[in-house]
């Protein structure tokens, strides 16, 4: 991992220069190449007659290949917008039927509280993540969700019934795992019958595992990181790898033939309440964003990201203009993809932050220190972002590197003390280097700050009997 990366710029078609790709975002996206905070992106656009342009931009790999429209990246959470699709196909006449209708073999009477329709547009009140949820291996989360684990918590669920909006990966297992019993239809004759319909043909179910398939390298900070593989229901939040070429194809699937992109025939959007985007300007409709950046304008978009990559895909219905952004990072890129789309859209400027730093000194051997070199960078105005040291701890405690990540996660816990999650994190580094008594003093914190997290009081059970155990 170098500071001073090569660039080139692939253009595979001139047609849009100075129209689409402005000399200010063509600008930006070298910018973020070149200080290795998206080592490359892929970018695809759909003309309003429906014709398309692509765009490359870096290497997507160790190699130093240039990315084309057929270069796949993981697409994260725009696999929802799949998942949506078929909810469309095979659930319109369930969408308003309580869940306990689907899960008869499930006694939790929190289900009849809840319909696929609520979990579509994330109004159900079901966690991010389900509570117990809790990887053997971070670097690659999902992998090992089943079914039978998805029963289990399905089994303990108690929502939140106050139906504000609330974005759950989760929530869309749960819709997926619906489909599949009312269907009578499995992940792979659903959503690969939905891909060939489409004419996606170089989309993927799952990872590949063929040396000549192209894919990005995942990387975070600069760092190479792991593939996702995900697994059982968590598929139908997030487990497909596409590339700009089928994913414009995607959009003009959508185009055709979603109401969304066609009408203002169905309900009114729900407020999402997110501000990134702008206050009051982010709705959410049926599996699509709705971005309403002025009173007359309407962008449908959705966005995903997995350990190693980042994926944005959006239509202006106005301009009937389209777009695809991949890239192999998980800095966020959706400032680009609607600059595109609204090019009054401000962009973003994001920096090489402390965790790039720390990642080049562990990288140089420099690992007994991480917590004072930390605090000397931000001492110096370093930009920081708590966000990126997560990331990197969780990539090493991944990779076994308890001693990093252990320091990693007293990063953590000194910039959010009140955060639960950091404590848990650092319980779990110090459960590994068998530290049992303070483990316990975190998991102990951490479900002070959150006592519904029900999960560590069995980490706290766990570690007792460790420690009591090594203290005979």
């Amino acid at each position: 991992m170098k500071y001073i990366y090569c660039v080139l710029l692939i253009l595979i078609s001139n047609n849009l220069v100075g129209q689409v790709i402005t000399e200010e975002l063509e600008s930006e996206i070298k910018r973020r190449v070149e200080l290795e905070i998206n080592p490359s992106f892929s970018i695809g656009i759909l003309l309003p007659d429906g014709t398309t342009e692509f765009y490359g931009y870096g290497y997507f790999d160790n190699n130093k290949k240039q990315p084309d429209s057929l270069t796949l990246y993981e697409i994260g959470s725009v696999t929802k917008t799949f998942t949506a699709n078929l909810a469309s196909i095979y659930l319109k006449d369930s969408l308003k039927k309580p869940l306990s209708a689907f899960f008869i073999d499930i006694e939790n009477p929190k289900l009849d509280s809840i319909t696929p329709y609520d979990l579509l547009n994330h109004i159900a009140g079901v966690p991010r993540l389900s509570n117990q949820f809790s990887p053997h291996n971070w670097l690659n989360p999902f992998n090992g969700y089943s079914n039978e684990i998805l029963k289990e918590e399905l089994q303990d669920l108690n929502p939140d019934t106050s139906n504000f909006w609330s974005y759950s990966n989760f929530g869309y297992s749960i819709l997926g795992r619906t489909i599949e019993k009312v269907s009578g239809k499995t992940y792979d004759n659903l959503m690969g019958g939905l891909l060939h319909d489409i004419g996606m043909d170089n989309t993927l179910l799952s990872v590949p595992t063929e040396e000549n398939q192209k894919i990005a390298q995942p990387t975070n900070i600069g760092t190479s990181n792991s593939n996702w593989d995900f697994t059982g229901p968590s598929r139908y939040a997030g487990g497909l790898v596409s590339n700009t070429r089928d994913l414009l194809s995607y959009l003009m699937y959508q185009k055709q033939n979603n109401p969304l992109f066609i009408s203002d025939s169905l309900q009114k959007p729900f407020q999402t309440r997110v501000p990134d985007l702008g206050k009051d300007k982010l709705f959410y409709q049926e599996g699509w964003f709705v971005l309403k950046p002025d009173s007359t304008t309407k962008i449908l978009l959705h966005n995903g990201g997995t350990g190693g990559f980042i994926s944005f895909v959006g239509y202006n219905r106005n301009t009937e203009l389209g777009v695809v952004v991949l890239s192999n990072s998980v800095n966020v890129v959706d400032d680009l993809g609607i600059n595109i789309l609204y090019p009054t859209f401000k962009l973003n400027r994001p920096e090489r932050t402390i965790a790039y730093e720390l990642a080049d000194d562990i990288d140089a051997g420099n690992k007994d220190s991480i917590v004072s070199i930390f605090d000397n960078l931000k001492s110096k105005n370093y930009p920081n972002n708590i966000i990126d040291i997560y990331w990197l701890e969780r990539y090493h405690f991944g990779k076994g590197n308890y001693s990093i990540s252990t320091q990693l996660s007293d990063i953590m816990v000194q910039e959010l003390p009140e955060d639960w999650e950091v404590y848990d994190l650092k319980g779990q580094n110090l459960e590994q280097l068998k530290d049992y008594k303070n483990a316990i003093l975190a998991y102990k914190k951490a479900l002070k700050l959150n006592p519904e997290m029900e999960i560590l009081n069995d980490k706290i059970k766990r570690c007792t009997t460790l420690y009591k155990h090594n203290a005979e």
